[in-house]
């Protein structure tokens, strides 16, 4: 429990912010303190990521104050911040991959011997740090050999290693990260803590933020709504000030795949990359889920299916042979693709309108020209449909919240009459509001008789969305389970290859 009675280390007094037809921040008051874990909540386009970026230099705030140990702050840029012991890890690393560990960990701040480098001191301190907090990688391992969670720690321990800091702050640290993987960053955090740093922990993992946090702040629509210790809090609460409302998941009845019944679409010995050898059938009206781990070849799967790369084996369409050798392909044979980082999906720089229609452009133009008038109609039918938060359709997507971003590639999908739906990740690295939005979505979906393929890293939503789940381990889909009785254990110990008695 935080002393709330100490002098704060960070004090955050009515900060405002407002961009072009967006007020972002409105008059935020914060407290936080040394040796806090201090989560911040709320859903995409809350006001969270801007509140760090004024913290960390990058913006300035309008109006209200920031102090820090008592004293009176405003940072015109990074190093600012970074001097005075504020120091932000972004959701996107920022190492240099043919750097080793100890170069990037004191980039811009190697200690020199006269007019040359000191490369003893470089990675005697370097091991020094590693050792400090039990990390176990080579210091002279260049980055790009080591994982995402091996980077995301250096990361870490580059900002850790700044003279001086007080606080740390972190943007969804855990977003590319396995279980495994999350428990060694938390030993980590939990160990700063323990020298009285503050963390402020960016999540939209509920369940995260209420394991690692001391107190939790809800913000939504620019405004705090609530600090709370978390012990006084539950993850229905959270949600609750999170979105204004409370989300229960519409009952579900997994269909039963009947004897007899005819795929939509059948794998046939389906081999592509490291994925080897698939047998698998989908149906009408069916969610599939996928569960692996990362690496375990969903994507890769998931590619070849949608002609991004090269398949051999067989693969079949309402009975048919097909060869899918392009998306174009594809699309005209009736499946679509949601890929896993939406980044690579969406075309940033254009508006919504045109992201929705763009797998339709032949279908709304005239003799090679776009009926624009045609294009606004679509889009804003199903920006009403999936309640896409826009001020039009004529927003670039760039500025759109994560979970706005993705339902506007499902809407893209909508417009044509798919057969089969593939979606990869498709709730990775947006808020719970908008998670459930689109898991009942899908759920709609496939009761209007499309066949979906959900992958899927989290077992519980593998449990609460698919009809069947199958398991890819190394490339292999090693067992299918009807969704019947079966718990998070059993998905895991098939997913990790361990024989439960």
């Amino acid at each position: 429990m935080v002393d709330v009675e100490r002098r704060p280390i960070l004090s955050l007094v009515n900060i405002s912010k407002k961009f072009p037809g967006v007020q972002a921040l409105d008059k935020v008051s914060l407290n936080i303190f040394p040796g806090e874990i201090h989560a911040v909540l709320g859903e995409n386009g809350a006001g969270k990521s801007t509140l760090m970026k004024i913290l960390s230099g990058i913006i300035s705030n309008d109006s209200g104050e920031i102090y820090l140990d008592g004293k009176k702050v405003q940072f015109r840029n990074p190093r600012e911040a970074i001097e005075a012991g504020i120091v932000l890890v972004h959701q996107e690393l920022s190492l240099i991959p043919t750097l080793s560990v100890a170069e990037n960990i004191f980039l811009g701040r190697w200690p020199k011997r006269g007019m040359s480098l000191d490369w003893r001191g470089i990675y005697r301190e370097a091991e020094r740090l590693l050792q400090r907090f039990d990390v176990r990688v080579d210091i002279r391992t260049p980055v790009r050999e080591l994982s995402v969670a091996e980077q995301q720690i250096v990361e870490i321990l580059k900002a850790i290693s700044q003279p001086h800091i007080k606080v740390l702050l972190l943007d969804e640290p855990t977003s590319a990260l396995t279980d495994e993987e999350i428990e060694r960053l938390f030993k980590i955090l939990f160990e700063i803590k323990k020298e009285n740093k503050a963390i402020i922990f960016i999540s939209h993992k509920i369940g995260e933020a209420l394991r690692i946090a001391d107190r939790v702040t809800v913000i939504k629509d620019g405004k705090k709504v609530i600090t709370e210790e978390k012990e006084k809090l539950t993850e229905k609460d959270i949600i609750f000030h999170m979105t204004g409302r409370v989300l229960e998941a519409g009952e579900k009845e997994h269909v039963l795949v009947e004897n007899g019944k005819k795929p939509v679409l059948s794998l046939k010995n389906f081999s592509v990359g490291i994925v080897k050898n698939v047998n698998l059938d989908v149906y009408k009206g069916e969610i599939l889920a996928i569960f692996g781990l990362m690496g375990s070849g969903r994507t890769t799967l998931a590619k070849g299916l949608f002609g991004l790369e090269k398949f051999k084996g067989e693969l079949f369409l309402e009975g048919k042979r097909v060869e899918i050798s392009s998306p174009a392909e594809a699309i005209n044979l009736g499946i679509g693709y949601i890929p896993e980082d939406r980044r690579s999906g969406l075309v940033y720089q254009f508006p919504v309108s045109a992201n929705i229609t763009l797998a339709i452009l032949k279908e709304i133009s005239k003799r090679g020209v776009l009926d624009l008038g045609k294009e606004v109609e679509i889009s804003k039918k199903y920006v009403e449909i999936l309640k896409i938060k826009t001020p039009s359709v004529f927003q670039k997507v760039l500025y759109l919240s994560g979970g706005n971003q993705q339902k506007v590639l499902i809407a893209r999908w909508l417009v044509r009459n798919l057969k089969v739906l593939i979606m990869d990740e498709p709730t990775r690295g947006i808020d719970v509001g908008a998670k459930f939005e689109i898991r009942e979505f899908v759920k709609g979906l496939a009761k209007s008789g499309m066949a979906i393929i959900y992958i899927t890293s989290e077992a519980p939503e593998a449990l609460e969305i698919g009809d069947r789940i199958a398991i890819m381990r190394n490339g292999k889909i090693t067992k299918v389970f009807e969704n019947r009785g079966i718990e998070k254990s059993d998905l895991l110990a098939e997913v990790g290859g361990t024989v439960v008695e």
